[in-house]
């Protein structure tokens, strides 16, 4: 994996390294040493303008007029439409209909064009594959152009210039392009340290690819995690991270609003529940983690307002 190539290409952002702080009443209530990587502190409030810098800066010189199609559900599209910015290119962002307001008036704020359509991610993608193929613009699959996974893997490289000594690295997975690049990382320089593979209960396929299981790419997914959720997973992505991730957690759906409400009130970090979900990996994994050093990868923090009356009621996850 280049990662050299991805570290210069983000070697004059001011922003990086993100912020790596100790959980301090999580580490007391788990009996563990906890931390936080907040890639929720980002110009993009997500570790995507990582790999959205790369990927635009390996490609560039490839990229038509007619510029670049994406899908996504908020974080990936904001990622693409902040670089495509910088470097001048034009980018065009496909949405679900029911994506979060706040991630697609950002990527309007880019200047990149926004098209709604299909009830899920994997509509809107197939539809996005479709009118790039005819408008004649580049087609960028997440999950599929490697410049994220390479983005990516500087997060990992961070983690391991703080310290060497991680037993357990959480990482929510949607297509894989975070836990590719982090675990990969990890492979090569710190193997013992076990990188876990996050998945919503709501959205089951990437569990079930990584477990050797079936999925059906029909059965609809029912999640608030949108940044995770996956129902037609990428073949050859699941295949590469079956080599890559030591475990896989299914973390049901119930815990992800608790899971915000729990960082919020506990560690004052305002997170999605695509990222809260490392809290409720804690909440569940508790025996596994206790007397461990963990990382929990934050990964954005765009929270829908319709949301936070939930987030009201809900209580403290149990740690």
């Amino acid at each position: 994996m280049n990662t050299a190539f991805a570290q210069e290409i983000l070697s004059s952002e001011a922003w990086l390294p993100t912020p790596l702080l100790r959980a301090n009443t999580l580490s007391t209530r788990l009996k563990a040493d906890i931390w936080l990587k907040r890639e929720d502190c980002t110009p993009v409030g997500s570790f995507k303008l990582r790999g959205g810098l790369v990927t635009m800066a390996m490609n560039q010189s490839s990229i038509p007029p007619q510029g670049v199609y994406v899908a996504s559900a908020g974080n990936y599209g904001l990622g693409i439409a902040e670089a495509g910015k910088r470097h001048h290119v034009k980018v065009t962002v496909f949405v679900p209909e029911g994506a979060n307001p706040s991630k697609v008036e950002k990527i309007r704020l880019t200047g990149a064009e926004v098209v709604h359509h299909g009830s899920d991610f994997d509509v809107a993608k197939e539809y996005c594959r479709e009118k790039s193929e005819e408008a004649g613009a580049a087609f960028w699959e997440d999950g599929v152009i490697e410049g994220m996974a390479f983005g990516a893997a500087t997060i990992g490289l961070e983690l391991l210039d703080a310290a060497e000594n991680w037993d357990y690295v959480l990482v929510p997975l949607g297509n894989g392009s975070l836990i590719k690049g982090i675990a990969t990382v990890f492979r090569e320089r710190s193997p013992r340290t076990k990188v876990v593979a996050l998945v919503p209960s709501g959205s089951p396929s990437m569990a079930q690819g990584l477990k050797g299981e079936a999925w059906d790419e029909t059965a609809p997914t029912f999640t608030e995690a949108d940044g995770l959720d996956v129902r037609m997973p990428i073949v050859p992505m699941v295949e590469e991270l079956r080599a890559l991730v030591h475990e896989t957690w299914l973390i049901e759906e119930s815990l992800l609003l608790p899971a915000v409400r729990t960082l919020m009130e506990l560690e004052q970090a305002m997170i999605e529940p695509s990222g809260a979900i490392c809290a409720a990996a804690f909440a569940t994994h508790k025996q596994e983690l206790s007397g461990k050093k963990v990382a929990a990868i934050l990964t954005g923090g765009h929270l829908r307002n319709s949301l936070f009356p939930q987030i009201a009621k809900s209580n403290v996850l149990e740690l």
